[in-house]
């Protein structure tokens, strides 16, 4: 939404990670923005009415797929995902509003952008995502085909683990193979904002299967591959500072994603991530 053109402003003071060479660089995976807001509870309703305005905003003014973007929500944190193209989309930080200039979308825009200035909120961090193909999962016999709920696993590395980090991204991905596991899921590196931090994000349809019938924990119990994923979780846990887990829910109503009908497919889900 708006926080593109502020993105743009803010990366221009950035610089690529010294962790990645040249070569890396090129070959870096799918860019994507994304913005954390903490809400005051009590403005939670309104901050989602505000948001679902900017949809119909964009609507109205027809928008095109490349300024498509999720929200995702955790309790009173709403997480906005949106897919770029390149790093020189932010060149340009003026780009989305124009696509709004002399269209029915024009006036619905600034009445919500009105109706958000009031609100007590807050911007918790504003960064650029790389989805890593690498660690990207996706199910020969998924559970199931719609999903609307995430779960994201952060990490933060020790300082020279780079590598051992991406072989050990590469076996998870092996392993669930390996077991047969039903969702996707996908690996991330903080390009731009808190580098050093890198998320893995499952997407799932219920919370009664994921955490039952389909629970993880139980599959690898089921394969006898304790002894393997303990192994794994160990060497992993050897390369980390912090670790933090939480639960996402998808807000399609405060999202606008003109391919919708694809979006709750668990290919379409890795595009859009969550913050």
């Amino acid at each position: 939404m708006k926080s593109r053109l502020v993105l743009g402003i803010l990366l221009t003071t950035l610089t690529v990670p010294a962790t990645l060479s040249a070569q890396e660089e090129y070959a870096r995976g799918p860019l994507g923005e994304a913005v954390l807001w903490r809400v005051a509870p009590t403005h939670a309703a309104a901050f989602e009415a505000a948001a679902a305005k900017i949809v119909t905003a964009a609507g109205q003014a027809g928008l095109g797929e490349e300024y498509r973007w999720a929200i995702w929500q955790h309790g009173f944190e709403y997480g906005l995902y949106g897919p770029v193209p390149d790093m020189a989309a932010f060149d340009d930080p003026e780009a989305f509003m124009r696509q709004f200039k002399d269209t029915p979308g024009e006036a619905t825009l600034m009445e919500a952008f009105q109706e958000f200035s009031s609100l007590e909120h807050e911007v918790l961090n504003r960064e650029v995502w790389e989805a890593v193909p690498a660690w990207g999962y996706t199910p020969e016999q998924p559970y199931a085909e719609q999903t609307g709920y995430a779960s994201m696993y952060e990490s933060w590395m020790k300082p020279g683990t780079d590598e051992k980090a991406d072989a050990i991204s590469k076996e998870w991905v092996a392993f669930l193979k390996e077991v047969g596991y039903g969702y996707a899921a996908a690996g991330y590196r903080v390009h731009f904002g808190d580098i050093g931090r890198l998320i893995f994000v499952t997407w799932y349809d219920n919370t009664a299967d994921y955490y039952g019938a389909n629970s993880f924990m139980k599959l690898v119990e089921e394969k006898a591959a304790g002894e393997k994923w303990g192994d794994l979780i160990k060497r992993w846990n050897e390369l980390i500072s912090r670790y933090e887990e939480s639960q996402w829910t998808y807000r399609a109503d405060l999202s606008y994603w003109p391919s919708s009908s694809n979006w709750t497919r668990p290919q379409a889900a890795r595009e859009g991530g969550c913050s």
